[in-house]
């Protein structure tokens, strides 16, 4: 997510030394407070004697032995022009719309074929794939200003595991999350719609090589975790029963703000065997019903 900040003005009054050169140091413009290296060059503000020795008169010094002091005229004072109204700046649109249907799912596709040789040799060996800017960076922002978007319409996350022949739901404690859907509700988030299809179609021909899988059956989520320090405990993707789920894909739509590492174990240890930091862009995908994994 993003937050504004605020923006902040800070005065200094110079009044307390000898006027003429004051030293005002250098402000960061990140932090306006921040207090500049005194070994750092400064910047020398000039005050004119005379702004600030306000209704004072002088008169030259012939007219004061003759008596003739003149009472100096009083200056008309001009009045100031209105400031201008501020020009009015058109919304911008959103980034999405930049991409067509087309050009969107198009770089996705591409994307797994890319990457199809090594996603087939870490699927094949039980591992998982993992790579950096696995998609563009205009995909990737298009699909995260959606993200954003929806942000209203996330409410608490569920899971559930299988245990003793029955599915238990349970809550993710900080994850809010929401079902991509499509259908009439494309409009409200299309590019995310979008890399879900083609994502599920060009998957399946890559990941199919080593298991067969369907090319257009497919659940997703959209989820955000709120809370700090908030984690995923060890756990495999697919719960048992009759769960269909066999592959997993993730795409991480923003960075590491503070944990959400992906990390997989050995199956029958307590070792973690790799990690893998999120990034936007960055894409991971393994097989839902046998990868151990967690979240931190």
């Amino acid at each position: 997510h993003a937050a504004s900040s605020a923006q902040r003005s800070h005065v200094q009054a110079l009044l307390s030394r000898p006027l003429g050169h004051e030293k005002i140091p250098w402000c960061s413009h990140s932090d306006p407070y921040k207090v500049a290296d005194p070994r750092q060059p400064a910047m020398r503000v000039v005050v004119p004697l005379a702004a600030l020795l306000l209704g004072t008169t002088v008169e030259p010094l012939a007219l004061k032995r003759r008596g003739g002091l003149t009472k100096s005229k009083k200056k008309k004072k001009l009045k100031k022009a209105p400031p201008p109204a501020p020009v009015a700046r058109a919304p911008r649109a959103p980034l999405s719309w930049s991409l067509s249907p087309e050009e969107h799912m198009a770089a996705v596709s591409n994307a797994v074929a890319s990457a199809a040789d090594g996603i087939q040799t870490a699927l094949a060996d039980g591992n998982f794939f993992a790579k950096e800017s696995f998609l563009d960076e205009r995909s990737v922002q298009a699909m995260a200003e959606e993200a954003r978007r929806l942000d209203p319409t996330l409410v608490p996350s569920q899971s559930t595991r299988y245990e003793a022949g029955n599915t238990i739901a349970y809550d993710k404690e900080g994850v809010r999350s929401t079902q991509i859907l499509g259908g009439n509700d494309y409009d409200k988030a299309p590019r995310l719609t979008e890399y879900v299809v083609s994502l599920t179609a060009a998957l399946s021909g890559v990941a199919g090589q080593v298991r067969p899988l369907s090319p257009s059956r497919q659940t997703n989520k959209l989820a955000v975790c709120d809370a700090i320090g908030a984690s995923y405990p060890k756990h495999i993707d697919n719960g048992g029963g009759d769960d269909p789920r066999l592959l997993t894909a993730i795409l991480y739509l923003s960075g590491d703000v503070d944990g959400g590492r992906f990390r997989s174990y050995q199956a029958t240890e307590d070792v973690v065997t790799a990690e893998v930091a999120p990034a936007p862009g960055t894409f991971v995908c393994f097989w839902s019903d046998r990868l151990v994994h967690d979240v931190s």
